[in-house]
């Protein structure tokens, strides 16, 4: 539970430093990891895709 919230957390300190979204993604892929793990549901990279469809990362 300790490193979702951290990963969270790091997410959240990202968006409000204004930290490019490409390396926000990162923090996101850790939180769904970590998350999946309580849960059961290990993520894929799909559910990535579908979230940052909206943003334009790397340019």
């Amino acid at each position: 539970f300790n490193k979702s919230l951290a990963a969270l957390q790091q997410i959240l300190f990202g968006f409000e430093s204004g930290i490019p979204t490409d390396l926000i993604s990162i923090d996101v892929r850790d939180a769904l990891y970590h998350l999946g793990s309580i849960t059961g549901e290990i993520t894929n990279d799909e559910l990535l895709g579908n979230i940052f469809g909206k943003f334009c990362i790397g340019k």
